[in-house]
C-alpha cells in the first residue's frame, strides 16, 4: 500500500509544481499558498488512508474471531 501512497504523492506534487510553476510569474505568494494547501491535502489524504487501513485490519480481525467462535459452537 505504501507504493500507492507514494505514487499518489508524486502525482499531487507534480500537479502542484505544474500549477504553482505556471502561476509564479505573476504572484509568488499565491503559488506558495497553493503549495501549502496541496501539502495539507496530501497529509490529510495520507492520514485518511492510514485510518482506512486500520479500520480494514480491525474488520478482518473481527471477522476472523467471529469465524473461530462459530466453528467452536458447531
Amino acid at each position: 500500500m505504501g507504493g500507492v501512497l507514494g505514487g499518489v504523492g508524486n502525482v499531487v506534487n507534480a500537479a502542484a509544481g505544474a500549477v504553482a510553476g505556471g502561476g509564479n510569474g505573476g504572484g509568488g505568494a499565491a503559488g506558495g499558498d497553493f503549495q501549502a494547501m496541496m501539502d495539507q491535502l496530501k497529509q490529510t489524504y495520507q492520514e485518511s488512508m492510514q485510518k482506512s487501513m486500520e479500520l480494514r485490519r480491525l474488520q478482518v480481525d473481527q471477522n476472523t474471531q467471529k469465524k473461530v467462535a462459530d466453528e467452536r459452537v458447531q
